[in-house]
């Protein structure tokens, strides 16, 4: 059976009004990925047709009715979506999409940068306090889909915007990084892609992924893209 191709890319709010709209596009074309996780996107970022389930608008900062922090996008149908992180919000979306290998649980996810309300939006956080409540959520969002009855058993895709890598120029401090790795642990998922990145991909055990690759953004973001390809075990 042939492999999907899953990516992620945090696009950093690139929009029609951005110099860099034309070839953010071409670049999402030519990743061709069957399933895309968009970080800090608009919807003038998601590719034609297809599938998408957007997170909340309510990501704590100005009201801004074009952008999301993360939104899904899949080439098949998708079902049963989610955005079940509220404080944070607006960070995290999860839906089933009905690959040609059956169903898979896809989680969207933008964990908050170290300073996220600290100096700006609510003034109400301290540094990394947003990143850890986020990933303990995260952590019980996933432990919870384990019982669900309509996602128990479903193979599982973890994709977005970390905030936080270990090497080659550390981001985040060994609090953080050990709070990810638990996340990770206790849902038995494992890291696909380049950790020297700090976008994203990790997988559960039915799932095996190859050709993991870094996709040059150049200038249009601060963010490297992410992909790899994914089959069943």
């Amino acid at each position: 059976m042939d492999p999907i191709r899953v990516a992620t890319w945090n696009v950093s709010w690139t929009s029609t009004r951005s110099k860099h709209i034309e070839k953010s596009r071409e670049r999402i074309a030519e990743i061709d990925a069957d399933i895309l996780v968009l970080t800090e996107t608009t919807h003038t970022m998601v590719p034609g047709g297809g599938y998408f389930a957007k997170g909340g608008p309510n990501w704590g900062y100005g009201d801004k009715p074009d952008r999301r922090k993360v939104l899904i996008w899949s080439r098949w149908p998708i079902t049963d979506v989610a955005a079940e992180i509220h404080e944070p919000g607006g960070r995290h979306v999860s839906a089933t999409a009905m690959t040609p290998f059956g169903p898979v649980r896809v989680h969207g996810v933008c964990v908050p940068w170290s300073m996220a309300h600290v100096s700006g939006g609510h003034k109400n956080a301290k540094p990394w306090s947003e990143h850890l409540a986020y990933l303990a959520a995260l952590r019980e969002i996933l432990k919870q889909g384990t019982s669900d009855s309509r996602t128990r058993g479903l193979p599982v895709i973890v994709a977005g915007d970390i905030n936080q890598r270990d090497q080659p120029r550390p981001y985040g401090n060994q609090k953080v990084r050990k709070a990810w790795a638990a996340a990770l642990a206790e849902a038995d998922l494992s890291l696909v892609t380049d950790e020297t990145v700090i976008d994203k991909i990790a997988i559960s055990p039915a799932l095996d992924a190859t050709d993991p690759l870094i996709f040059p953004p150049e200038k249009m973001s601060d963010h490297h893209a992410v992909s790899c390809l994914i089959r069943p075990r």
